[in-house]
């Protein structure tokens, strides 16, 4: 029974692995990757009250998932836009640069808020003024998370995303017109794995079904083993009345010429065998008026329910 049990768990893992690989690989219902970049952020500006150079450097930014995955950098760019609106949405949106004094033109990068547009309409608008790359930070409610960004046909011009804390620490000290020069590397890659809605569907009926068959195959394991060892038991049972009612039957030794056997006549009813003298015979009643007798039968071994006592 053992050994049943063990293949019968074998068999049930395996149809679970082949349901799971099925659920994972069936067509239409694929897993996808998602690869993403962050980016290593730099800023530097001249602090006017102390006359010192600040600069800080982290990997706090995030590529857009259209953006190329190159280098930028130039002066930090904030929306002039009407009412001071900082989300750079309008596509005739200027900019306010602010530059060291004696420098002419340089590379420039835009820095706008997440919201009020779609991020392509964001970077089209700082492209349309010749930015280098567009550097949007997310909403305040996020505090230090990026999130991917999708901007299908905004070109070569580099889109990244840096938290909330970050765009703000830009954007504070721009406002006071210190210049701030932004430079965007590459930092680490990102493979992210999904799986869809097919699969995960797919994936729970797969297990529910596998935990019904279990269920239905325990009970009937548990009803068959009830049944067995009741059978057993009241087998057994049945035997000790049987061997316990043979033992009672009278014990008779034969005689030659003993009255009422004939020892030539007379046989065991139940091995059929001619009695011998000095033979060790039980009494048997049947039917009350005839007295049948048996004794041990070396040749002829028949379990003790076949004798029916009392006939």
């Amino acid at each position: 029974m053992a050994w049943q049990r063990r293949a019968t768990a074998g068999i049930r893992a395996r149809g679970a692995l082949a349901l799971l690989a099925l659920a994972l690989y069936a067509p239409g219902s694929q897993s996808r990757a998602l690869e993403w970049y962050s980016a290593v952020v730099g800023i530097e500006y001249v602090d006017p009250q102390t006359n010192l150079t600040v600069r800080s450097l982290s990997e706090s930014g995030r590529f857009g998932d259209n953006s190329p995955k190159e280098d930028a950098q130039g002066l930090v760019g904030v929306p002039l836009a009407p009412g001071g609106d900082p989300e750079g949405c309008a596509p005739g949106t200027r900019f306010l640069v602010p530059t060291p004094g004696g420098q002419g033109p340089a590379p420039w990068v835009a820095l706008v808020a997440r919201g009020g547009c779609t991020f392509k309409d964001k970077a089209l608008a700082a492209a349309r003024r010749n930015a280098s790359a567009v550097v949007v930070y997310n909403e305040e409610r996020y505090g230090n998370l990026t999130a991917s960004m999708s901007h299908a046909g905004t070109g070569s011009i580099v889109v990244i995303m840096v938290s909330y804390l970050k765009g703000r620490e830009i954007l504070d000290v721009v406002q006071k017109g210190i210049p701030v020069k932004v430079t965007i590397g590459i930092g680490t890659r990102h493979v992210q794995e999904f799986i869809s809605g097919q699969s995960v569907v797919f994936v729970a009926i797969a297990f529910i079904t596998m935990m019904i068959i279990s269920l239905a195959w325990l009970i009937f394991y548990y009803i068959q083993r009830f049944l067995y060892t009741g059978s057993q038991f009241g087998s057994q049972s049945h035997r000790k009345e049987t061997k316990k009612v043979i033992g009672q039957l009278l014990l008779h030794t034969v005689k030659h010429g003993e009255k009422g056997i004939d020892v030539d006549a007379e046989n065991c009813a139940v091995c059929i065998e001619n009695f011998k003298v000095k033979d060790v015979i039980r009494i048997l009643p049947c039917k009350e008026q005839n007295l049948r007798m048996f004794r041990s039968c070396p040749l002829l071994s028949l379990p003790l329910e076949a004798f029916r006592l009392g006939m």
